[in-house]
């Protein structure tokens, strides 16, 4: 469904509050709010009883294209997130040729506009003494750079004075940071540990990667950002504690960010026994007390926004942990499910106000990624990308029906309560409540704005 469209009858959510009022769309853009006639022919979308929201924004997904497209690809994982409400995903560089360098990243960009059906902006990636081909990534609209401070098998790790080098060149760029926050020493000691031991089973797991672990490489980034000025955030943060200190530096006057992830929210470690190597994540599932500290930081407003970051293997690659976990690639997916997981643990069980929702979900990654106001907001002149969710239909997750190219997740079989029925990206219906209804490549690619 493209070309002038009137969403009719629905509670909006405008910069002014919850809302009922139409919302009225040409040429990509929303032209008109209100209760009243706007001129012109519309095809109508009746939205009673439901909620239009901005568009959901993902800013850390893994869509393993190019080089690991046989578990996703720019298509799949974008007709999945579409299916979520997600009308724009920033894809993380853990593909190969690493993106690193302007040419794999200008191929990859390349890709995902043959491929995508929604909106794409794209991570670089900080390797060794790479400044000068993240200058001109930056250049061609790298939406933010990623790095490790543990061990990947797709990624080099920085040390810290690399990183701190790295921080110092992108101060004055405007540009963020997202560090995965976990102290390499501490892992490598305790999974060699917990395999000397036999415990190698999925329940050990999160043994090997402590909670400390993750505070004090928090706690070490949060000191590098506020000594060099960089905009950092803190990728999928686990611990309450952890946010702690991101929102003491925030106090201080340090340009830092964090986000967690419905996997932090909703499983705990207790599950893994029964979820197996589907449920292994880096930084891994937390205790329950953990899960219901970090609840307390997200009604408290510390945390900045939620993202799936949908990392999906075949089920061969999970299984090859089968008989010793530590063989698992660790990663989770969740990128047609993060929002809806959200609106129904969140705003439906927990009570989470809407206004929260839509900054945890879209308005706040927008901003700090310099989308916004073009996105993450239902305004005229905004781009006319929109989530609309039907909070009185409860439904089952179930694997074969995911829109993801290879059908696992560690929610099959939970109850959700809320469903997206229909998600519009540039003012056209990609996904209309069953099938994806989008053309391939129909997606745009999405820089930062000056």
């Amino acid at each position: 469904m493209s070309g002038n469209i009137k969403i009719r009858n629905g509670m909006v959510f405008t910069e002014d509050g919850l809302r009922q009022c139409d919302v009225c769309i040409k040429s990509g853009k929303i032209s008109f709010l209100g209760a009243g006639e706007d001129e012109g022919e519309y095809t109508e979308i009746d939205a009673t009883g439901q909620y239009v929201l901005p568009g959901f924004i993902d800013p850390h997904v893994h869509l393993n294209d190019p080089g690991l497209t046989n578990s996703e690809d720019f298509y799949t994982g974008t007709c999945a997130a579409a299916a979520g409400g997600i009308t724009t995903v920033l894809e993380h560089p853990l593909t190969f040729p690493l993106p690193d360098n302007l040419r794999a990243f200008s191929e990859k960009k390349s890709i995902g506009e043959r491929k995508s059906i929604i909106n794409f902006g794209l991570f670089g990636a900080c390797s060794e003494n790479n400044e000068n081909e993240m200058e001109k990534m930056i250049a061609n609209g790298a939406i933010a750079f990623k790095t490790f401070l543990t061990y990947s098998p797709e990624i080099p790790r920085l040390n810290d004075g690399q990183i701190i080098d790295r921080m110092k060149f992108l101060s004055d760029k405007d540009i963020v940071l997202a560090i995965h926050c976990e102290n390499n020493d501490i892992v490598e000691y305790y999974t060699k540990k917990l395999q000397e031991e036999g415990r190698i089973a999925p329940a050990d797991y999160p043994d090997g990667r402590p909670e400390i672990s993750e505070i004090e490489a928090v706690a070490r980034m949060t000191l590098f950002a506020e000594n060099t000025g960089c905009k950092v955030n803190i990728a999928h943060c686990t611990l309450a504690d952890a946010v702690e200190i991101v929102d003491r530096a925030k106090k201080c006057g340090t340009n830092i960010s964090v986000e967690t992830c419905p996997q932090y929210l909703i499983l705990d470690r207790n599950q893994l026994e029964k979820l197996g190597v589907y449920g292994i994540c880096n930084p891994p599932l937390r205790s329950g007390e953990e899960v219901e500290k970090l609840w307390n930081s997200v009604f408290d407003g510390k945390v900045d926004w939620v993202c799936s970051d949908h990392a999906t293997y075949t089920i061969e690659e999970k299984e090859a942990g089968k008989d010793n976990v530590f063989n698992t690639p660790a990663g989770v997916t969740s990128v047609e499910l993060c929002y809806q997981l959200l609106f129904s643990e969140g705003v439906i069980r927990r009570g989470l106000p809407i206004e929260k929702y839509v900054e945890l979900s879209s308005t706040n990654a927008a901003k700090r990624y310099r989308l916004y106001p073009e996105k993450g907001r239902i305004a005229v002149g905004a781009d006319a990308d929109v989530a609309i969710i039907n909070p009185d239909i409860e439904w089952e997750v179930k694997d074969e029906n995911l829109k993801q190219m290879i059908k696992w997740s560690p929610y099959n079989g939970m109850k959700v309560h809320g469903k997206v029925t229909k998600t519009l990206v540039n003012g056209n219906v990609v996904y209309d409540g069953e099938k994806i209804i989008a053309d391939m490549g129909s997606g745009k690619y999405v820089r930062p704005l000056r």
